[in-house]
């Protein structure tokens, strides 16, 4: 298979060789240098030329230890995955330029703690300087929702390690393949907050699930590629019940929104 980045490397080569030990002329290379890296940087995004998808996982748990072995899992199918505890995301932090989606994970905060929820200050900041596909999970989706002003409330009945029937109520890339199931589709869900429906409009979202536990059960933005679910798709099976939909829904988002 043709590799744009095996083809760069060999192009470096003969530049440094030409430039550094035949004509000496040590600007002329770095100047050359940076030219076939700016076009192989956008050749890349074009085409893909079969380059491996690169994900930044941000790790939302405010247990300093948890590796969320469970979601990297399920995400490492389609490509590398890379992580960084939220904690370590501050003012000055940039997503390398290689990385091609952002996943945010879930959580134990609790969206309706504003002490609990200001310590996620930098992510907020980080979610709004994005024009990445972005995909929030349970409390990464309420903090992604949050962030352009959505309002969030708490269930009268927290819902803990169940599979919940979700409703599509528009059609989405990310649903592609699920057809219409008067029944609804199960996802994994352990939850105590959700986001408001009544505050989605202005605050850029379009409602795409919904279900009788919770009103807002999947999100995308308007303007920007940004999706978020209350739901954890990660999370196929309980004991020995397995609804595969979820690992369904992540393909869908490197198919239809991250490759595009």
């Amino acid at each position: 298979m043709f590799s744009l980045d095996r083809r760069h490397s060999q192009c470096v080569r003969q530049l440094r060789y030409y430039y550094c030990v035949k004509t000496e002329n040590f600007d002329v290379y770095i100047r050359m240098k940076s030219v076939v890296s700016t076009v192989v940087a956008v050749v890349s995004k074009i085409v893909g030329c079969g380059r491996m998808l690169k994900s930044l996982v941000v790790n939302c748990s405010l247990d300093r230890r948890a590796k969320l072995a469970e979601l990297v899992r399920a995400f490492k199918k389609f490509g590398e995955c890379r992580s960084v505890q939220f904690r370590n995301i501050d003012a000055n932090y940039e997503v390398g330029k290689d990385i091609d989606t952002v996943i945010l994970s879930g959580s134990k905060a609790r969206i309706v703690d504003k002490s609990q929820r200001d310590k996620f200050k930098h992510v907020t900041d980080l979610i709004k300087s994005l024009d990445l596909p972005l995909l929030g999970i349970c409390y990464g989706h309420q903090l992604l929702c949050t962030s352009f002003g959505c309002e969030v409330d708490s269930l009268s009945q927290p819902i803990i390690d169940k599979f919940e029937e979700v409703h599509i109520v528009k059609n989405d890339g990310i649903f592609a393949g699920f057809g219409a199931d008067e029944n609804g589709f199960f996802f994994f869900e352990s939850h105590n907050d959700y986001v408001k429906r009544n505050s989605l409009d202005t605050a850029g979202f379009v409602l795409l699930a919904a279900s009788q536990t919770c009103e807002v059960e999947a999100v995308r933005h308007k303007s920007r590629p940004f999706y978020g679910v209350q739901f954890h798709p990660e999370r196929i099976d309980i004991e020995n019940d397995v609804r595969p939909c979820g690992h369904k829904l992540i393909e869908n988002f490197y198919k239809n929104v991250v490759k595009q």
